[in-house]
């Protein structure tokens, strides 16, 4: 009887002892919290592990590009910071292990590093340059540079027949810019027009053709029977005869748009260097 009491006794002692054992709960609700989602060089990544248990460390690794630059052994700090000194992108993990050692792991969300002074002065693109401004480049360089014309006023005119294209220009030697341009029809092959350097002298409202049979208005001599007018009319002036610009078919005077003939004829002054090539 005694020895059957014992058994007894060792039981409930031992059913005590099983009751007031403790067990640690399994680690729950593991997330990183990230600050920012883009830093710049220079600063530092914070992160922070939240989790819920007890006793508990943390492991952290830092990646970058997916490579593991940085782990920082077990201790009790759930925060983390890295100084970040070049662009890519970074996350951490963390192993979290509580007194029981139970551990879990988690990932934190990607941060992009970018450098700041980059985002702050973005390098611009090339500017792709338009057919027109190739063209004044090329035609203010053709009598800045290769012919270095002069005049004896603040314009200058250059005539290119190759292309029926007058050319207006304002400034001075070497710093010639173009003021505008204007399409004209040259003399034909039997009679061209004349080609060398000369100046503006003289001007009147009409040009009267030889033969009387047509007229043009607005006419400005560059050298003997040479003049910029505009298209023809008939012998009254009142009818046009030949609208006709960007064409080698006059008898060697430079036709233009009347609205281009009057411009030459009221802005461009006597002495002005006229290049006809």
């Amino acid at each position: 009887m005694i020895k059957f009491k014992s058994c007894v006794l060792y039981l409930l002692v031992f059913i005590f002892f099983l009751s007031s054992t403790s067990y640690g709960q399994p680690i729950t609700n593991a997330q990183i919290v990230t600050e920012k989602q883009t830093e710049f060089t220079g600063n530092l990544l914070r992160f922070k592990a939240l989790s819920e248990g007890s006793n508990m460390q943390y492991k952290w690794s830092i990646l970058k590009d997916s490579c593991v630059i940085y782990t920082k052994d077990y201790s009790e700090s759930n925060v983390f910071e890295y100084p970040v000194t070049s662009e890519g992108t970074y996350y951490v993990g963390v192993s979290i292990k509580d007194g029981d050692g139970n551990v879990v792991t988690c990932e934190s969300q990607k941060v992009s590093v970018v450098d700041k002074i980059k985002i702050e002065t973005p390098i611009e693109p090339p500017k792709v340059k338009t057919a027109e401004e190739i063209d004044i480049e090329n035609v203010q360089a053709y009598v800045n540079n290769t012919k270095n014309l002069s005049s004896q006023t603040d314009r200058l005119i250059w005539v290119d027949t190759a292309k029926n294209m007058v050319y207006i220009f304002k400034g001075k030697s070497k710093e010639w810019k173009l003021e505008k341009k204007m399409v004209c029809t040259d003399g034909k092959d039997s009679t061209p027009t004349v080609k060398g350097d000369f100046t503006v002298k003289g001007r009147a409202p009409w040009l009267t053709s030889y033969n009387g049979k047509v007229k043009a208005k607005y006419k400005v001599n560059f050298y003997g029977n040479y003049y910029f007018h505009s298209i023809l009319f008939d012998s009254k002036g009142t009818r046009v005869v030949d609208s006709r610009l960007g064409k080698s078919l006059s008898h060697g005077c430079v036709r233009l748009s009347v609205e281009d003939a009057k411009w030459i004829y009221d802005y461009i002054p006597d002495k002005t260097a006229v290049h006809v090539s």
